[in-house]
């Protein structure tokens, strides 16, 4: 869960199944989110706020379900790589910060509950037509009868995505015509999107998975592109307070 609109439908679809299923949900389902310690400061909050705000709903609602919110060790965080150690700051062709400060820590909480459960079913918020690199991606991997696909590198972690065929359209459709079921609405999600003109960074596991750059909001530090124009939007629509990042 990124706190970003797919990642968002797809909880939120998860969250009502359960709710359907009332007494019969038996699974545990584990919201994992990742902290980077250099996201756009208001996303990190929202991201933070909107967990603790699901956790308490669960808790109340007597369903299964908690929530995990992971970041790196000070020795594999940005400044402790960058400073710390001397690496040079990532780029195109040396992109560290992904696998060090996103993969690492989501890939042992998982870990941690395969060991616990034996196996995990991964949902992700991936869409085929978000980009042609990733649909490509998505179309080639192999599927089983129940549509999911083994995880090439986590042991016992099989991948769902459940709004693979949505459009951009449909996920805005449902986010704003399906009351939240933990509770509010999604009304400063919408706002983030309008102030950063992009998208979110997905939750990732894998360095197969596109990186972020563009007008997607993530790393406030990113070296990898020229201009961070989800912060700039962000600027321009009243957070001055950015200016110095």
């Amino acid at each position: 869960y990124s706190g970003g609109k797919d990642s968002t439908a797809v909880l939120q679809l998860v969250f009502e199944l359960l709710l359907k299923l009332g007494s019969a949900a038996h699974k545990p389902v584990f919201v994992l989110s990742s902290d980077t310690q250099v996201e756009a400061p208001n996303v990190a909050a929202y991201v933070s706020a909107s967990l603790e705000k699901i956790q308490k709903a669960a808790e109340s609602l007597n369903l299964p379900l908690s929530t995990r919110l992971v970041s790196p060790p000070p020795e594999e965080g940005f400044w402790g790589k960058l400073i710390g150690k001397g690496y040079p700051p990532p780029s195109r062709w040396f992109r560290w910060c992904t696998s060090n400060m996103k993969i690492k820590p989501s890939r042992r909480a998982i870990e941690e509950i395969t060991r616990t459960h034996g196996s995990v079913v991964l949902l992700l918020g991936t869409r085929i037509s978000e980009s042609a690199q990733r649909g490509r991606t998505m179309q080639a991997r192999e599927i089983n009868s129940k549509g999911l696909n083994p995880h090439h590198e986590i042991p016992n972690a099989l991948v769902a995505t459940p709004i693979a065929d949505w459009a951009t359209e449909d996920v805005w459709e449902y986010l704003t015509n399906s009351p939240c079921p933990w509770g509010g609405n999604h009304s400063f999600l919408i706002t983030l999107y309008r102030q950063a003109g992009g998208g979110e960074c997905p939750v990732i596991f894998d360095l197969n998975t596109p990186s972020c750059g563009g007008s997607r909001f993530g790393c406030w530090t990113c070296t990898v592109v020229k201009e961070d124009k989800s912060l700039q939007g962000f600027i321009r629509t009243g957070e001055e307070y950015f200016q110095p990042l």
